[in-house]
């Protein structure tokens, strides 16, 4: 069974976020707007876990658009993570080609960048809700690709789905 994405939208609580983020990222459809959700949803999952505000420049998928990512969470209405991710780059003295395929080993090297990270996970919301209320607002510029269930069952699990 599967959605789509404009039928998804019409609730209220952000629902099915990673696989949005999947079928965004897969569709044809190349804007700014989706570009900023696609950033935003790779950025909040990248941070979500253990490493929180870290994981976006451990991260290879939210580490090669650091160039763009404060902009991209700026413009879903995401200000406050977009300051707390340029205070976190501020920190780093690498340029941004450096940043791009992730910092594991410099920031084993750099102990106190995990600190000041720490620190920038508490000056930020998680974005869900203003992601989603960006999607809503702007549809027209998205496109209404199909949403597939998740799946379920051991293999699923396994390898991901």
């Amino acid at each position: 069974m599967t959605d789509n994405l404009h039928n998804l939208l019409v609730g209220d609580e952000p629902v099915a976020l990673r696989r949005i983020e999947k079928a965004l990222h897969s569709a044809d459809v190349e804007n700014e707007t989706v570009e900023a959700v696609v950033s935003a949803l790779i950025w909040r999952r990248c941070t979500a876990g253990p490493n929180g505000m870290l994981g976006a420049v451990l991260n290879y998928e939210c580490a090669a658009r650091i160039d763009v990512l404060p902009e991209h969470l700026d413009t879903i209405g995401a200000s406050d993570a977009a300051q707390a991710l340029r205070d976190l780059r501020a920190d780093i003295p690498l340029k941004d080609e450096q940043i791009q395929n992730g910092l594991i080993d410099w920031v084993d090297a750099n102990p106190e960048i995990a600190k000041h990270g720490k620190a920038l996970d508490d000056d930020f919301d998680d974005v869900a809700q203003k992601v989603w209320s960006f999607m809503q607002e702007s549809q027209t510029e998205l496109p209404d690709s199909e949403i597939p269930d998740k799946k379920t069952g051991l293999f699923s699990r396994l390898f991901g789905g």
